[in-house]
Order: structure tokens, then sequence, then C-alpha cells
């Protein structure tokens, strides 16, 4: 069951967007770059009016009132929004890059939301609970211009991919039902490098504890994170739809720390953290530390028991609390258990006393609703009708006002502004942002250098072709890679690699899909293995993107899926490259790649299909401005058994420190000369 930590957001990354780097170069501009207003005291406020819970939308700019720092403000754009959800699908314009879907977000008009999905605080009966209504509200709230993204507490804000199509994210969505892994045997590295270090029955409780500390304070840093990189995306409004049940805010426990007899009938006690002996790993080299294979010693270990020991999560919630108010971000917070009687199961493990438990359970849901109640947003929570909930939801999210003043406060002193929006109507309760930090002299003087600033083209090509790692989830158990060739039929060569070696033999499903073409494959990984290679014919030339569907059966265990968005290229040009690795993982043999992470132990080997007029002119090594490294490339070509000629490029990463690079391969195609990047993350 740890097999699908971090997996969703693969599946709904690959199904929003085709790699960056398999499509034209663009120029874009830093995706990372800071947004302010574009006149330093212009100032746009959202606001959610209702009356009895349901909106009220017969209000005109004289009943609104607008103070800032308890200063009245004259109101100078009025406009009122009611979105139009359940559209049609080809109404709505996909993005097609990382790229477009930053610029899509900052339209004041487009309304941005986050799915966050608590993977670890959600049971599997809350995952399936949650799973339909779930689907529906985000089909009843997106309109045409709207996007929506999905992140878990495993991935990073940056990598998140936005999508306006419903079905688009439902497919992501519903390809890795259930997702929750609250009570299950889950277990990321970390964890289990824990339980390495202290395998004393009577430290089970300490490990259980740092897991759960370590657990909510891993989901606390990435709301944290979101929130921060949502406000320098855009000003207006962003809604966090956080899908969880709830957390204890872990305070302080010196406890946690002490010294713990390990032998009862000696009274030895656990080892005092010192210096570790230095022996030899599975793989014949020295290490320090125990000798199983995990990244980490004990000193880790005992450095993360002294740090999750003092957490202040409570505090650590309210700063979040504090950072979404400036960002103008609300929380959307639901409970997926619906009414709820207890916190913990009957078993495996024994659960905490009945009082203990109830306190825990309402410390949880006590948290979701300050979390939302804090933010403007709203929970639904410790109710069996969360179908009810998600209405109530979706009608406060699909009609508000957009207002805007020109602040009477033209100091760009950087400090945090109160907003209070009132109105003159009775019984009508307002909901708004209720603040901003205003900008400082260096950051106005700062935005407009980055906006004026030209991009060389070489640091903009990188950028593009950097952008295909948003898809990366080095969590994931499996990943698959794809490239397409098109003729008289379209062959479409897909790739796959488990994360860890097979402990039985594993079927592997493939499905394609181009329009109205289809097709399919089998293949396998045998006990011991971890990838795949196989290709897949279209009975005719595809004209449209190809949907790539991978699943990968393991006997008793869960499927594990992988879904891609591709494009194919002519075979008359210089397509894009499979991924192969070669290293002590793969037994010092050439092994197909389902993900261009690597370790600096490996060689990368890259081949690209290519025409009998195609010639390889050369290749090299890009860094992250797209510049060249002084590295060795060797290039050759092959012919397969298929009579497939193939252009092949590999490197060995030794030389590099981890990082992001780009292997540029350089060729001619009937005396044209082409140029294909290809981005790598070197891991460790």
């Amino acid at each position: 069951m740890s097999t699908r930590i971090g997996a969703l957001p693969v599946i709904l990354c690959a199904a929003v967007l085709s790699l960056s780097a398999q499509s034209a170069p663009q120029k874009p501009q830093d995706p990372q770059r800071p947004v302010f207003r574009s006149e330093a005291n212009f100032v746009r406020v959202d606001v959610f009016p209702t009356r009895d819970g349901s909106p009220v939308k017969d209000l005109v700019a004289a009943d609104f009132e607008v103070l800032e720092d308890g200063v009245p403000q004259k109101v100078e754009t009025f406009e009122f929004v009611e979105v139009r959800g359940n559209l049609v699908q080809p109404d709505r314009r996909e993005p097609n890059t990382v790229q477009q879907s930053r610029e899509m977000m900052r339209d004041p008009r487009a309304r941005v939301f986050v799915l966050f999905l608590d993977i670890p605080h959600v049971t599997m009966h809350g995952t399936w609970n949650v799973r339909a209504p779930l689907l529906r509200l985000i089909d009843r709230i997106l309109g045409p211009d709207d996007l929506v993204g999905v992140m878990t507490p495993q991935m990073s804000a940056r990598d998140i991919a936005f999508a306006r199509k419903p079905d688009v994210v439902a497919d992501g969505l519903l390809s890795r039902w259930p997702w929750g892994e609250r009570f299950t045997l889950a277990q990321d590295e970390r964890e289990r490098l824990y339980e390495a270090c202290y395998p004393w029955p009577e430290l089970k409780d300490v490990v259980k504890e740092m897991t759960a500390r370590r657990r909510e304070r891993s989901t606390l840093d990435a709301l944290n994170e979101v929130v921060l990189w949502l406000r320098d995306q855009r000003e207006e409004r962003k809604a966090i739809l956080t899908i969880s049940e709830g957390w204890l805010l872990f305070g302080e426990n010196r406890d946690l720390t002490r010294p713990r007899v390990i032998d009862p009938r000696t009274g030895a006690m656990e080892p005092i953290p010192g210096p570790e002996p230095i022996g030899t790993g599975p793989d014949g080299r020295l290490r320090i530390g125990h000798d199983r294979n995990y990244e980490g010693t004990k000193t880790t270990c005992d450095t993360d028991r002294g740090l999750l020991s003092n957490l202040n999560n409570e505090r650590y919630l309210r700063d979040i609390i504090g950072a979404a108010n400036t960002a103008n971000a609300s929380f959307y917070t639901v409970d997926p258990r619906g009414l709820a009687v207890f916190d913990s199961p009957i078993g495996p493990d024994k659960p905490p006393p009945v009082a203990v438990d109830l306190s825990n359970l309402r410390n949880r849901m006590e948290s979701l609703r300050t979390l939302a109640d804090a933010t403007d947003g709203m929970a639904v929570a410790n109710s069996n009708d969360i179908e009810k909930g998600l209405r109530r939801m979706a009608d406060d999210l699909t009609s508000y006002y957009l207002l805007g003043y020109y602040s009477t406060n033209s100091k760009l002193d950087g400090r945090f502004r109160q907003i209070k929006v009132r109105t003159k109507q009775p019984g009508v309760d307002m909901r708004a942002r209720r603040g901003y930090k205003a900008a400082t002299e260096r950051e106005v003087s700062q935005a407009r250098l980055v906006a004026t600033a030209p991009v060389p083209e070489h640091v903009a090509v990188a950028r593009t072709a950097l952008g295909g790692l948003a898809r990366l989830r080095p969590a994931s158990e499996f990943s698959a890679h794809a490239i397409a060739i098109s003729g008289d039929t379209t062959t479409v060569w897909v790739s796959g690699e488990l994360k860890a070696a097979a402990a039985a033999p594993a079927t592997v499903d493939i499905n394609i899909k181009s329009g109205a073409l289809s097709s399919s494959a089998a293949a396998a990984i045998p006990a011991g293995g971890r990838a795949f290679l196989v290709p897949v014919v279209l009975a005719s030339n595809a004209t449209e993107p190809i949907d790539v569907r991978v699943r990968v059966g393991q006997g008793s265990g869960l499927p594990l899926t992988d879904m891609l968005k591709i494009d194919a290229v002519s075979s008359d040009g210089l397509g894009h490259p499979m991924l192969y690795r070669r290293g002590p993982s793969t037994g010092n043999r050439v092994q197909a790649a389902g993900s261009p992470l690597y370790l600096r132990t490996e060689r990368v080997r890259l081949e690209i299909p290519a025409s009998a007029d195609t010639k390889m002119s050369g290749a090299r090594v890009l860094d992250r401005n797209g510049l060249a490294f002084e590295l060795p490339v060797t290039t050759a070509e092959r012919t397969d058994e298929a009579g497939q000629r193939w252009l092949t490029a590999e490197v060995i990463l030794a030389a590099l420190a981890p990082g992001d690079y780009i292997i540029e391969m350089s060729g001619t195609v009937k005396g044209a000369a082409k140029t294909v990047l290809s981005a790598i993350r070197i891991v460790r």
C-alpha cells in the first residue's frame, strides 16, 4: 500500500500537460517572478455577501463601503461575477504548457483553485466517501476561465499543473482512488529509517509519534508553501480546497527524547547518540551506520527526534492563517469522514482511551474549522451530508463582487493594511479579504527592472526545456515515458519503471487513444525486474494528441497507474528521445527508464528515432541557463530488429553535482539543422 505515496499528482499533471521539453521552444517569462499590481496603490477586493447562508446577487456599487485601516476608500471599479459551471468541455480553453497556465492565473476574472489532498491524514474510507461529491463540486464551481490544480504534501507548489476542463481533473483523480493513507502501512524512506534506527519493541511508541509528528509537519509545510507561492502568482483571491481529517497540532514533548530501557531484564538503555561505526553496505562499499540500505544514519534519526520533540504546530497554523490573509488566499476545508464518532480505529493497534480519542477527534475538527473560518473560507465537517455542505461551498464560490479602489495611503512602506467591507443593506453578512501587504520602494523598483529586462535566447530555451521536469514525482513508485513516431501508421514506444524491483512477476496493461484511434498492448515485469519497453501501433496516422495510460498489476498489491499526453512527431523529423539508464541498480546493463531522474552513479542514454536522411552532428550537456559543460557525450547510432534507426547519446553523470541539466542533441534532417533538448534531474 506504500506504493501510492505521491502518485496522484503524477497522473493529473501528466493528463493536463505534455512535457514542456516536447513542445516547440518558446520565450517564457520567469514563472517564479512575483506579481505586483500595475499601480502600487490600486487594490482589488473580492467580496462574498450572503443572507441566511445564501449569496446576495442584487447589490450595486453604492451598497458597499470599503475602509482601509479605518479610512473610507472610493470604489473605482465594480463588477458582479456569476460563474457558469457545467459547461460543455470544448468551451474551455486548456493551457498547453506550464507557462500558459501561469499567464492564465494572472487574469483577475479567472479564479484559481488548488485541490489539496492531505494523503497522510485521510483514511481510505474517507477517500471513497468524498469521491463523487468532490467531483460534482469541481464541475459546479469551474467557469470557462477558471483554473484548478492538485497538490499533495509530497509535492512542491511549483510543480502544480493547472487545468480548466473538469474531465481532465476527474480522470486524474478517478485513476488513483482510493488515495488516503491514514491508518495504512504506507511508509516513505525516512519513516522506514526510523524503524531501522529504533528496532526495539520498547521504542515502538517513539517511532509512531515521530512518524505522526513528521507527517503533520510535512502537511503544514506544504500548506504554507502553497500559500506563499500563490501569493507571488496573483493578487486576486485564491481558494485552497483542503481534503483532510484534521490535525492534532502537536506541541512540545520533551519526553520523546528521554532514553528508554530496551531490555527490562538487564535494565540496558538505548544507545546514547554519538559517533557511528564504519561498516560495509550491501553494495560492498564502506558506509557509516547500520548495514541496511537506507538513505541516512542513526544520527539522522536522533536529529529528527530532537527537532520533532520541539514542534509547536498550533503556532505554525496561526502563522499560516496570517500568511493566507496577507496573500488573499482562503481555505475551504472538508472532513471526508462525515459524522465521525471515534478518531482511531479499534485495530490493529490498541486505540487510546475513549476520553483521549474524543479529545483528538475534537482537536482535528477544530483545526479544520479554525483554518477555514480565519481565512474567510468555509468548513464542511462533522456532517453525514457532505453533498449538502459542498453545495453550500459551490454556491459560495460561484458568485461574488469584484471591487477596486486606489488607496489613499500611497506610502511604499511594506506594512500590512487592514481592509473592511460593509454594506448598507440589512441582514447581509460580508466576507472579503482582510487586508494586504503594501509594496516597498525596493520591490517596486525591482519589479520594474525585471519586467523590462530582456531574457537571453539561450536562457529562455533552457527554461522551456526544464519545464518538463515539473511532472517529476520522486516519491512515486512507478513512472512511465512515451514517444510517438508517425508515418503511414503511428507507433508509440512506451517504457515504464518501478522504483523498487518487483517482488513477484507483474503484468502491464497499456492503452493508447488519439481521437477515434485506439490500441492496446501488454507487457510483463519479471520478479526482480524493474522496467519494460514495448511499441504500440495505431492503425493510421495520429493527427490529434495521444493519451497513454499504463497500469501495472502487482498480484495481491494495489495497481500502479501513470498517464501521459504526448504529440506524434513525423518520421521525417528529429523526434523526442526514449530514456535509458545504466548503473549499479541495473546490473550495469542498459535499461529503459520511465523518468528523467538519475543518480550520479549512473549513465544516461537517450535514443531518438531517425529516418534514413537524418544525421547526428553532435551532442552536449547544458546547465540551467543553457550554457555548455566541458563534459564528453558519446554519440552513435543503431538499428533495431524491426529496422528502426536510432540516434544515441550517452553521458556519464559522475562529474555532475545533484541538480537539473539539459542534454542537447543536434543533427540535420534533409539538410536542415535540428536540435532537441531533453531535461534530466540528478538527485544524488
